[in-house]
């Protein structure tokens, strides 16, 4: 009796032996079923349009009151310094960080001071002269919201103030450019053998109406392309 348990004991162990090598081998015949990635050369290309007229609130003093207008258009232009290296894995963008990216913001326009005092008014406007700002190293965040989706992250970059036309506060601390909502790519022509070259376009704003005791409209629009360059990475 001894020796037929002793032999189904080791019938026993080798069972579990055999179990967990059929489970080593799952194990890597699932790693070798994994989709190699489609790996692309990416360049970012954005122009961002700003134009505002901002009324500032009623100073009172005795019988006069004055406010400070400020008309102006920003553009700015900006874009990756060199191409950023992406991988897609089943039509989905793994995160990346794309940086830096690089530009120049250019700010016109006026500034006024405008005061009343019954019964006389007086308008005093002052012409500004063109801005050209330089910024390097910013960056923002791509990943993916779904296959053949691409979101693309805010970019926070803080500009040299300027006074003449004087920004309102809300341009000086917003973001540098209206992001896109999720940007859709070809799942198609992502896979192997598709497209070695894929351009997307896309398009944003946002829009500021100021009051109740202020006055005016912050408006402010950006053109985005993204350029795909497939690599044999």
């Amino acid at each position: 009796m001894r020796r037929i348990a002793w032999g189904l004991g080791s019938v026993a162990g080798d069972a579990c032996l055999l179990g967990v090598i059929g489970i080593v081998c799952l194990t890597a015949s699932s790693a070798d079923a994994a989709p190699a990635p489609d790996v692309f050369a990416l360049t970012i290309r954005a122009t961002v349009v700003a134009d505002f007229d901002h009324t500032t609130a009623p100073l009172e003093s005795g019988d006069c009151t004055t406010t400070s207008r400020a008309q102006g258009l920003q553009t700015v232009h900006f874009g990756t310094r060199r191409p950023v290296l992406v991988r897609f894995v089943s039509g989905r963008l793994q995160p990346v960080t794309a940086r830096p990216l690089d530009g120049t913001a250019a700010l016109m326009g006026t500034n006024e001071v405008d005061e009343v005092c019954p019964p006389s008014q007086t308008h005093s406007p002052e012409p500004c002269r063109r801005t050209t700002r330089t910024f390097r190293g910013a960056r923002t965040t791509l990943r993916s919201s779904g296959p053949g989706r691409i979101a693309v992250g805010a970019i926070r970059l803080s500009l040299r103030p300027v006074n003449c036309p004087r920004e309102p506060d809300e341009l000086r601390r917003a973001e540098l450019a209206p992001v896109p909502g999720p940007v859709h790519i070809s799942t198609r022509a992502l896979t192997n053998g598709g497209a070695t070259r894929i351009t997307l376009t896309a398009s944003a704003r946002h829009t500021l109406t100021y009051g109740p005791v202020e006055a005016g409209v912050l408006q402010q629009r950006s053109k985005w392309t993204f350029t795909f360059l497939r690599t044999g990475r």
